[in-house]
């Protein structure tokens, strides 16, 4: 599985990349640190799977989410973000996201949600809110 990932935290993407290359059948072709230069990447990487931040410098992942899948139709793309709630979910599957993960929950379950992204699956998972201490 080819992924193209576009994050615009160094450090995130960095940890995102070694667990997806922990998988023998998936590989990173492409990083984006925006919107813009993920859609050029996508044009030029043709990945399988595109893992979206959704607030990016210049455009967001809504956004290029939708200009990606009009461009490119047989990508499937799984939206990761620090944000959660009814209504941002629904806005990314509605862009044409087959997924959602909460950051907080890449490492249990990025895996998972990119295996049933890529067979044309939904998979969102929210998670609980973070108990304030």
């Amino acid at each position: 599985m080819k992924i193209l990932l576009i994050e615009d935290h160094k450090p995130t993407r960095d940890e995102i990349r070694a667990l997806i290359e922990q998988q023998p059948d998936m590989t990173v072709v492409a990083e984006a640190q925006s919107g813009e230069e993920g859609l050029e990447k996508a044009r030029v990487a043709h990945p399988d799977v595109v893992i979206m931040d959704i607030l990016l410098p210049d455009m967001n992942g809504i956004e290029a989410t939708r200009k990606i899948i009009a461009e490119q139709s047989r990508i499937r793309v799984l939206a990761l973000s620090n944000h959660f709630g009814s209504s941002l979910v629904q806005a990314v599957l509605d862009a044409g996201c087959l997924g959602y993960v909460r950051k907080s929950l890449a490492f249990e379950e990025l895996i998972p949600a990119l295996r049933a992204v890529a067979s044309g699956e939904q998979y969102v998972r929210e998670g609980p809110a973070k108990q304030k201490s």
